[in-house]
């Protein structure tokens, strides 16, 4: 029997970590209700109870119901998970924030720059409902991982405490728990910045460039970079030093589901864009997070030499063995 006081959990995106999430919050024994624009993955859902496009070998919690109406999911949720990437989530929800109930708390998972405007996916979504509460959530967040019950703990972040503790209640599990933050900005430019890295990480395994001491040199001058930039676009410092920062970075470099990663190694075999994009529907975050930041970096005069040199790389411009050495020589300031 379901409970009358559980708040109505809906999601929007059913990807790899929507439909992560919408599994464990219905594992959690909350109803959800989750949109997908794929009518294919919403019958594979609601009839078979998986998704083998975007989570293979995961059963889904038969509480966890999927639809190609996002009318019906927004106008009933009181809890709003958004899981699109960033470039769908302004033509996805602009024709139905009208029916988003003005108590309803958004919780934003996507982590990206929308190109046209220059807004984070958490700014694109507060700009268009700035009469609900929106909540940021990030972290080290693998979906295949803790879709298999591995451990995890990720951030919320938002002005009032008590909308985190509602989001918290959904998510919290054995092996899913949640800290709290006030920095959304710093939340989710770890989440978003992170991306840039792991394209990098990617290009240097993809080459069997597997040195323990040129990872652990990377992997700091690249939260380094992270930090730099995230506190002149207004983020605390110590967000980087946690789990949005550090903790996202470790995750997303070294996993071998990581899709920004999956990009580095394609380039590193000769791969083009267009091929790559191909192959994965759309090119990660990643890499349109890093041609924007490099442009807001030079207009804020901050310095991101790492960055700059992954898009180098990136285009041809520099031998991925050459940027080690480059790299130790050029990049690490004293």
């Amino acid at each position: 029997m379901s409970n009358p006081t559980a708040p109505r959990v809906g999601l929007v995106g059913l990807g790899n970590l929507g439909s992560a999430v919408g599994n464990l919050v219905a594992n959690n024994g909350f109803d959800v209700i989750g949109w997908e624009y794929n009518r294919a993955v919403v019958d594979e859902i609601n009839g078979q109870h998986s998704n083998s496009r975007y989570l293979a070998g995961i059963e889904l919690h038969s509480k966890l119901a999927a639809t190609s109406e996002l009318a019906e999911v927004v106008a009933a949720s009181q809890i709003l998970f958004v899981a699109l990437p960033s470039a769908f989530i302004l033509p996805t929800l602009q024709p139905v924030r009208h029916l988003v109930p003005q108590n309803a708390i958004l919780v934003n998972m996507a982590k990206g720059i929308d190109g046209a405007t220059g807004l984070t996916s958490f700014q694109t979504i507060t700009s268009m409902f700035p009469q609900q509460r929106c909540v940021m959530l990030s972290g080290p967040s693998i979906a295949n991982e803790f879709a298999r019950g591995m451990p995890t703990i990720v951030v919320l972040a938002g002005q009032q405490i008590t909308d985190l503790v509602q989001v918290a209640r959904v998510l919290d599990a054995a092996h899913f728990r949640t800290r709290f933050s006030h920095d959304a900005m710093g939340v989710e430019l770890g989440g978003l910045l992170k991306n840039i890295y792991a394209i990098g990480l990617g290009i240097f395994d993809g080459r069997q460039i597997d040195s323990v001491n040129f990872r652990s040199v990377y992997l700091t001058i690249a939260l380094e970079e992270m930090t730099k930039i995230g506190v002149a676009l207004g983020a605390q410092a110590e967000t980087f030093a946690y789990l949005p920062g550090m903790g996202d970075l470790l995750a997303t470099s070294l996993s071998p589901h990581s899709h920004n990663r999956h990009l580095g190694e394609r380039l590193s075999q000769g791969w083009t864009l267009d091929a790559i994009r191909s192959e994965m529907g759309v090119l990660p975050e990643g890499f349109n997070t890093l041609r924007i930041m490099l442009n807001v970096a030079e207009k804020m005069h901050v310095s991101l030499p790492l960055a700059r040199a992954l898009w180098d790389v990136i285009h041809g411009r520099l031998e991925a063995e050459h940027f080690i050495f480059a790299f130790i020589r050029d990049f690490v300031e004293e």
